[in-house]
């Protein structure tokens, strides 16, 4: 139980980190793109895009965006901006054994969480420069589902769940 303990602390930590070096790194929405590369799609879609050139740079496939993942990671995104939820990886299992019920058996998962007054390529920024979190995003799954939901002010929750079908 103790080390189940300081690992989700651990977890938190990573995340907090991650987080704060996503601030650190990027813009605020904006509503405007000072990049000369132009991303269409909402931000669930821009997530994606940038998750999967990152994979692409490393030699890895591209993940699927998978419908009933994302209703997952919509809904953990919006329990933590309106704060029925803390900010982390509680119910993480129960997410799992959702997406389980509704398309089979799960080999492997994991997630990663943010928040922030970020655009796409700054939450996948921040993600990449977090090591538990890159490690998600290089990891061996081919399913993704992306969630963000607005907090308070500009305050923009994330999550993305990897799965291994």
């Amino acid at each position: 139980m103790l080390s189940y303990q300081l690992r989700k602390w651990a977890l938190l930590l990573v995340t907090f980190f991650a987080v704060m070096e996503a601030s650190a790194c990027s813009r605020p929405v904006t509503g405007g793109r000072d990049s000369t590369e132009a991303v269409s799609g909402n931000m669930e879609e821009q997530i994606l895009y940038y998750t999967n050139k990152f994979r692409k740079s490393k030699g890895l496939a591209p993940l699927q965006l998978e419908e009933n993942i994302s209703q997952q990671a919509r809904r953990h995104s919006r329990d933590m901006a309106n704060g029925s939820t803390g900010f982390g990886h509680e119910g993480f299992e129960e997410r799992v054994s959702v997406i389980s019920k509704k398309m089979g058996t799960v080999a492997s998962a994991a997630e990663n969480v943010a928040y922030g007054s970020l655009d796409a390529e700054g939450v996948v920024n921040g993600w990449i420069k977090s090591p538990g979190h890159r490690r998600n995003m290089l990891g061996n799954y081919n399913l993704i589902g992306i969630g963000t939901a607005k907090g308070k002010g500009k305050i923009t929750f994330f999550t993305q769940v990897f799965i291994k079908k």
